[in-house]
């Protein structure tokens, strides 16, 4: 288990063992998702027989949402690893990106009083035409 950036990482072996060699090579690859860590809080490394023929997983817990899980099998575990943090990488950008572009678009969507502003000078709103109304 090793912490990079408050992002806790575990090391799970599912049939052998996974050495101190290859956990410091995929805390090292995976310090590259620590800019994710203001939305990461842990991440599972499953390696399913990890020396030969590694079939390796990496579930990427969240603080609020769905765990992220990406899922290859690969000659080496180094090279697993590789293509996962990848995988794991564009996940998590094509999350932030959707986030952001919510929050973005809520910013641009015109309110009430918005759509008020843009009557023309010459026309009356519908409230002066009550105003008249109850006048009379």
């Amino acid at each position: 288990m090793t912490e990079e950036a408050d992002v806790t990482i575990e090391f799970k072996g599912r049939h052998d063992h996974i050495t101190e060699r290859m956990q410091a090579h995929a805390a090292k690859k995976l310090a590259k998702l620590a800019r994710y860590s203001d939305r990461l809080v842990r991440i599972e490394v499953v390696a399913d027989h990890a020396h030969k023929n590694p079939e390796v997983e990496l579930i990427a817990h969240q603080r609020r949402g769905a765990p992220l899980v990406a899922k290859e099998r690969g000659t080496s575990f180094s090279a697993t690893i590789d293509l996962l943090v990848d995988k794991l990488d564009v996940q998590l950008r094509k999350q932030k990106e959707k986030l952001s572009g919510k929050r973005a678009a809520a910013a641009k969507a015109p309110t009430a009083s918005s759509r008020r502003a843009k009557v023309a000078p010459d026309e009356e709103t519908y409230e002066q035409v009550v105003k008249k109304a109850l006048r009379r």
